[in-house]
């Protein structure tokens, strides 16, 4: 039985990591095999004892009563060398998947946007646990299995073969046939695994798509629909779990038949040798207590097989994940801890795909010139928002503060600097003071109070029974679309960035509090650049220079007066929204 790159990959991580717990367990291995197969030789040792020393008429129980002490003895010692040998095995296992996990959610967090815009939670949630078990059950079911086989039955061929050839050799006849069989299922086993896990990771994904969209299911009253896609989804691992029971069924079928045979023969000839006086009845009888005591290690070949299948499986599917070339990769230690003066961006653009989003996109921000961008649904708005802090890299052009290529600034520090409050304003389960701090952990309650006061929520806040210690449920349920996007503003005031982007984060606000909350961000300093991506005019009407996007291109720039003056497509966005009789006219 081979092992796979990945599943080498696995056992390296405890023989870096836990080399003294894994060589206790092989030791304790060894010891257990031992004793179990020095019982069958003992026991034939006291039969040929007693039957040479007394009459046929007249046996002693001496040699009994010594073998069953002998035996009570050797199985004890063996008991506690099995305990070592579990023990170990779980533990080296739990701690083989603390690392999987550990590794998993770090690299995670490395993963760019681009990454997770075309994986699904449910994946990467099902590989984080599915396959992570997997591969955890691998050391104790698979590796040390494997030593605790081979010493067995290596072990046990040696003491057939001793006791005599020919017999022994039939004894073992059942091994081969056993070994073919299982790579046999090994492979299709491993084949049905892959199919298996990507099954249940769809299952994962219909499950957590329902829940996170329960409210819509329920307003639209689709339970039913949601219900039969679930059972189609769950009926298909159904059918590939029964596949997987029905080979490993076969499998140690047709093992166990294939060692009655061998049993069945050995019988009927080793008593034929006893009768010619080839050999002892003590030796027939530690022949066939070898071959008992073979018969359970040799049955567990299937079991083994299914763990190498499961966990190539699992392996290669959580190693796809760990494995994954970051596309924003961190340089570390180029830090960035000066005002930002300028953010330079020139001849931007970015494709998803094929399909270009941005096209040679040139802006220059600064606290002394606020930009805001407008345009149509999908003219690429929010793929620059997210160009700025880096979370996708671009296709060509660059980004610049104060003159560095945020390429070669160390992330922390540039998100630290550039913050994007995006449209999406995620909350956590949590209080609204945990929420409010998740920028900064270590800001005081005063700190609260003001960030929330400048993003007008401190008021509501303080209506609400339980005030800041108030939790708003999964994602924010228990607070209004408004209220969402202020407590986002509040989290982003704490994280005192240099540049703020707001990606249509105030469309859910009133055009008053909203107005409110830039004018308490402008009595912030003279340090702050703006740049405010908006569907509404009256968001951006009062910056220093707009721009309008449409199919990824700049096609009109200037101030509020001059576009509207220009009559092109601001300003007939401005009169439909700001003005509506001059776009009747």
């Amino acid at each position: 039985m081979f092992l796979s790159p990945n599943l080498v990959r696995i056992v390296k991580i405890p023989l870096k990591n836990n080399k003294f717990d894994l060589l206790f367990s092989f030791v304790s291995i060894f010891f257990a095999a031992a004793l179990q197969m020095s019982v069958p030789y003992y026991l034939g040792r006291a039969i040929d004892k007693s039957l040479s020393a007394n009459s046929s008429s007249d046996l002693s129980l001496m040699p009994f009563i010594e073998i069953g002490i002998t035996v009570f003895a050797l199985s004890t010692a063996r008991g506690i060398f099995s305990y070592f040998h579990v023990y170990q095995g779980e533990k080296i296992g739990q701690l083989l998947a603390f690392d999987l996990r550990k590794s998993y959610f770090n690299k995670l967090q490395k993963l760019s946007f681009k990454y997770h815009d075309n994986v699904h939670t449910g994946d990467l949630i099902s590989k984080g646990i599915i396959d992570i078990e997997g591969s955890r059950m691998f050391i104790n079911t698979g590796i040390l299995r494997l030593v605790f086989l081979s010493i067995f039955i290596l072990t046990g061929a040696y003491l057939v073969l001793s006791v005599n050839i020919g017999l022994g050799l039939l004894s073992l006849s059942f091994i081969p046939f056993v070994a073919f069989v299982s790579t046999l299922a090994r492979l299709t086993l491993r084949k049905n695994w892959y199919k298996l896990q990507e099954q249940l990771g769809i299952l994962t994904r219909v499950m957590d798509e329902n829940l996170s969209g329960v409210r819509l299911v329920r307003s639209v009253m689709k339970q039913k629909y949601e219900l039969e896609k679930f059972n189609i989804a769950s009926n298909i691992v159904k059918k590939t779990t029964f596949k997987q029971i029905v080979i490993k069924s076969t499998n140690v079928s047709l093992n166990t038949f294939a060692f009655l045979v061998s049993m069945s023969l050995v019988v009927y000839f080793g008593a034929i040798a006893v009768l010619e006086s080839v050999i002892t009845l003590g030796e027939l009888t530690s022949l066939i207590a070898f071959m008992s005591i073979l018969q359970g290690p040799v049955r567990q070949i299937g079991m083994l097989v299914n763990s190498f299948s499961r966990a190539s499986a699992t392996s290669s599917r959580l190693f796809e994940v760990l494995d994954h070339e970051e596309d924003v990769k961190n340089l570390e230690g180029n830090k960035f801890n000066e005002p930002v003066k300028e953010l330079k961006v020139e001849n931007l653009s970015f494709s998803y795909g094929s399909y270009k989003v941005l096209d040679k996109i040139s802006f220059t921000a600064s606290p002394k010139h606020s930009i805001g961008i407008v345009g149509p649904p999908g003219s690429g708005k929010t793929t620059l928002s997210r160009l700025l802090p880096r979370f996708y890299n671009p296709e060509s052009g660059s980004i610049e503060l104060n003159g560095k290529n945020i390429s070669n600034i160390d992330l922390y520090d540039l998100r630290k600097s550039v913050n994007l409050v995006d449209q999406d304003n995620f909350l956590f389960s949590d209080t609204l003071t945990e929420n409010i701090r998740y920028g900064d952990p270590q800001a005081d309650k005063e700190m609260v109070n003001w960030s929330t006061n400048k993003a007008q929520i401190y008021k509501h806040i303080n209506t609400l029974p339980s005030k800041f210690e108030t939790l708003i449920g999964e994602r924010g349920v228990q607070l209004s679309g408004g209220q969402r996007q202020r407590l986002s503003v509040s989290r982003t005031l704490l994280f005192k960035s240099k540049v703020v982007i707001f990606d249509d984060s105030t469309s859910a606000i009133d055009t008053q509090t909203e107005r409110k909350i830039r004018e308490e961000m402008s009595s912030l300093g003279s340090s702050i650049t703006f740049i405010v991506i908006a569907h509404r005019i009256s968001s951006v009407m009062n910056l220093d220079e707009i721009l309008y996007i449409n199919n990824g291109k700049i096609i009109e720039r200037g101030n509020h007066s001059e576009l509207v003056k220009l009559k092109g497509r601001y300003s007939e966005l401005y009169n439909m929204q700001i003005n509506p009789e001059m776009s009747i006219k």
